[in-house]
């Protein structure tokens, strides 16, 4: 798998929600998204999909990930909301200058645009199971841009679009999205380091 962003359109069949914030760390970026700081923890891609296939009925030893005779593990663990069923799991990262964040299925970073750009700049592309996808784009607290691909939502706002930025039309939206900010700003997450355990949040 090669390095850069656009990887991450091609491995999330159900929709995911990347999230870019430039200068702060990964784990004030999921405290800023609600995350409780000492219910952070760091889990794999794997440990993460292994949580959002459980089975409602599932025993903790399902999960290989964890030894389940670890009772203050599994403690934690439980008291952060990861053994609950949650509805989200964001796991975060960071390169040089900027902190990411990755949502597999869900989409909760675009709610928390305004929290999520205090004091710097945010960008979010989300693509969604039924083909949807919208990119947002906000400055110290406030949203510039979110919109679906094609339609801009600008009641209510001074809504400028996402600088710099034009959908092509040759790929789809959100993998353009992601090569736009490989080239703007350089950013590349390889494939190895985010398979690698990572601060990690669960929401209800």
């Amino acid at each position: 798998m090669e390095s850069g962003l656009r990887w991450i359109s091609t491995v999330y069949e159900l929709g995911y929600t990347f999230t870019l914030c430039e200068g702060i760390g990964p784990r004030d970026l999921l405290v800023r998204m609600g995350a409780k700081p000492h219910h952070l923890h760091e889990l794999s891609d794997d440990a993460v999909a292994e949580l959002q296939m459980r089975p409602e009925d599932g025993h903790l030893s399902d999960l290989d990930f964890l030894d389940w005779e670890d009772e203050g593990l599994v403690s934690r663990l439980t008291e952060a909301g990861f053994l609950s069923h949650p509805g989200v799991l964001v796991r975060a990262g960071a390169v040089p200058g900027w902190a990411y964040a990755v949502e597999s299925i869900t989409s909760r970073a675009p709610a928390h645009l305004t929290a999520l750009s205090h004091g710097t700049r945010a960008y979010t592309v989300f693509r969604g199971v039924n083909g949807e996808h919208q990119v947002g784009y906000a400055v110290d607290g406030r949203i510039l841009a979110h919109y679906e691909h094609g339609v801009r939502h600008s009641a209510g706002t001074d809504e400028q679009g996402v600088p710099g930025f034009a959908y092509p039309g040759e790929e789809r939206p959100d993998a353009a999205f992601l090569r736009f900010l490989e080239s703007e700003h350089g950013v590349h997450v390889s494939w190895e380091d985010f398979q690698a355990p990572l601060p990690t949040a669960a929401f209800a």
